[in-house]
């Protein structure tokens, strides 16, 4: 398990290096919150009374509880069967658990904060997700349920103390990512193309896809399959030249490198032209894969989940997966992004909330992600045997848990609206409507216009 140690190691180092610790203020008690609100200390210090009323006033032991848990329909089954085994020693505990697709899901969640809408616990995908969150004032602090439930973190202690915000914890990492190559070995093998090695190149990449793209009509293979122009995943290679943040400028520059290499694959023909991906012909990404015409696509480890159940359910796909590539001259590494559990600020049911989301972070909960495809932010022997162990497919599963993962996103609250500034340019970029200058410059203007970033 040295691999898997080495791993919390990186994750740790990256994690600082990424600010994740940043989220940390010098002065709390004089910070104001971007939009104005209220300070750090005023918000603990209303979380502290709150938190104490409804401890007093939450729950005898054996009160019918139902939670009401959010989540993006991409965790659909694996929340579900959390909650169906937690409810097996908890039948006091019932739960509406809504799932919310998923490119809509931080809209949709924000509207239910605003609209008054019952929350007792809910997951988010990134860290700045959750910074954005913390800074309304919208999440609970977990640092005496944590003491007096006498929670062993020490299974994901670098993420847990790297996500404090001025020494407060309020989330719980459940699964963390890493992101692979997959691709059709059948594809490969027909084309005469050798399987991708350990350390390939995201210009091997490019000259991999267009080997592998040939046909015509209903025979047509590309080489590689792209995403919904409005996906940010195109910046996934720049993420390997440590650029997570299009706030800085020298990043935003990899960015848009990262975007005019997933361009040029789809003008050269090697992947589907952009207009063919929009709206929700991009979307459903493992589908698109299996339907056997697309040679290699990048994306997460949860694909894995994907692929094994609906070829479990019947449909025919010979895969495997290769590490990230790299570019020319930069260290092998992957990216990734831990999963986060969190508990309401105005949960009804804050202990229950609780309860449950440390079950399903902790060894018993990872046990049953590592059972299900999906790589837990817990580390321990057993889980990263459950994880690896006995599995039929893909073949290289150690590329999952042996690469270096760098964080994909930083702890910054701004980060999800500059974000969607970059998608929405480069969007049109992809499109062929505007070229790369002319979506660089019109990034810089709304920064400044809409964000007051200069």
């Amino acid at each position: 398990m040295k691999n898997w140690r080495r791993w919390t190691a990186v994750i740790m180092t990256a994690l600082m290096a990424a600010g994740l610790t940043g989220c940390s203020s010098s002065n709390p008690s004089a910070q104001k919150n971007s939009d104005g609100g209220v300070s750090q200390e005023q918000k603990d210090n209303v979380s502290r009374e709150s938190n104490s009323a409804k401890a007093e006033n939450n729950d005898s032991a054996g009160e019918k509880v139902t939670l009401e848990f959010y989540s993006w329909l991409d965790e659909e089954k694996i929340f579900t069967l959390l909650a169906e085994e937690y409810k097996k020693d908890h039948p006091n505990i019932d739960f509406n658990l809504h799932f919310v697709p998923t490119n809509d899901y931080e809209t949709k969640l924000l509207t239910a904060f605003s609209g008054g809408a019952s929350i007792d616990c809910f997951a988010v995908a990134s860290a700045p997700s959750f910074a954005a969150y913390q800074n309304k004032g919208q999440v609970y602090c977990i640092d005496d349920l944590v003491t007096e439930n006498k929670t062993d973190t020490s299974g994901f202690q670098a993420s847990y103390d790297g996500l404090k915000v001025d020494g407060k914890a309020y989330v719980l990492p459940y699964k963390t990512s890493s992101w692979v190559v997959y691709y059709n070995k059948d594809i490969f093998d027909n084309a005469g193309v050798p399987y991708p090695s350990e350390e390939w190149t995201w210009e091997e990449y490019a000259q991999t896809a267009a080997k592998l793209t040939g046909g015509d009509g209903n025979d047509k293979i590309y080489g590689s399959l792209n995403y919904q122009p409005t996906s940010t995943w195109w910046r996934v290679p720049a993420n390997g030249m440590k650029a997570t943040n299009p706030l800085i400028e020298a990043q935003l520059d990899e960015w848009l490198k990262a975007a005019e290499f997933n361009k040029k694959l789809s003008d050269d023909g090697y992947q589907p032209p952009y207009a063919d991906r929009a709206n929700e012909a991009g979307a459903d990404y493992s589908g698109a894969f299996l339907q056997g015409k697309y040679g290699m696509f990048y994306n997460g480890d949860w694909v894995i989940e994907m692929l094994n159940t609906a070829i479990d359910d019947g449909e025919t796909l010979n895969y495997d997966i290769a590490p990230l590539p790299h570019w020319e001259g930069q260290p092998p590494m992957t990216t990734g992004t831990p999963g986060l559990l969190m508990i309401a600020q105005n949960s009804k049911h804050p202990k229950e909330a609780y309860d449950f989301i440390s079950f399903a972070s902790g060894e018993k909960g990872a046990e049953i992600l590592a059972h299900n495809d999906y790589f837990p932010a817990w580390s321990s022997d057993s889980v990263i045997k459950a994880y690896t162990e006995g599995r039929e497919r893909p073949e290289h599963i150690e590329y999952i848990v042996n690469q270096e993962i760098y964080p994909q996103v930083p702890c910054d609250p701004k980060y999800n609206t500059a974000t969607n500034i970059v998608k929405e340019e480069v969007s049109l970029y992809l499109l062929g409507e505007q070229d790369i200058d002319k979506t660089r410059s019109t990034i810089s203007e709304r920064f400044v216009n809409e964000m007051d970033v200069q």
